[in-house]
């Protein structure tokens, strides 16, 4: 944050600031740190995702294809083409960078699959077990 911080001062080429340009100085550092908290808590969110898989939380091991099949089949009850989604990846093992590049790749309905995986791990503790699909099913009885 530090670094950024004089980066910007250097860009001001100032030798005293003004209100107005600390101001600018300081939303400028608001935005950036805003920046890292996603972007750390993305990697988060990925992290569990692939340990719930079958990863482990280095982000060494890897997730079994067959294993994201299964899942996504039977806690989210999709009948989507699954193996073009998996396609350009080859063999039926992915490591951390692979798993993470496939889900990026993918787009948003994807991600939700990966909050919903890092949900999972996060919530993993409990004996209490509620699927998704049980969840929607009580939402539309529940309306």
């Amino acid at each position: 944050m530090i670094a950024k911080f004089k980066e910007e001062l250097k860009q001001q080429d100032a030798k005293m600031l003004d209100l107005k340009q600390i101001c600018d100085i300081y939303c400028k550092l608001k935005n950036y740190q805003q920046q890292l908290e996603d972007e750390e808590t993305i990697t988060q969110e990925y992290i569990d995702a692939f340990v719930a898989l079958g990863g482990n939380p280095d982000r060494t091991g890897v997730v079994q294809k067959q294993t994201i099949f299964d899942i996504v089949q039977s806690e989210f009850e999709l009948k989507i083409d699954l193996e073009s989604f998996l396609g350009d990846f080859q063999g039926n093992q992915l490591e951390f960078e692979d798993f993470c590049q496939l889900f990026e790749n993918a787009g948003e309905d994807a991600k939700s699959f990966i909050t919903s995986f890092s949900q999972a791990k996060r919530n993993n503790n409990s004996d209490f077990t509620v699927r998704f699909k049980d969840f929607e099913k009580w939402e539309k009885t529940a309306m």
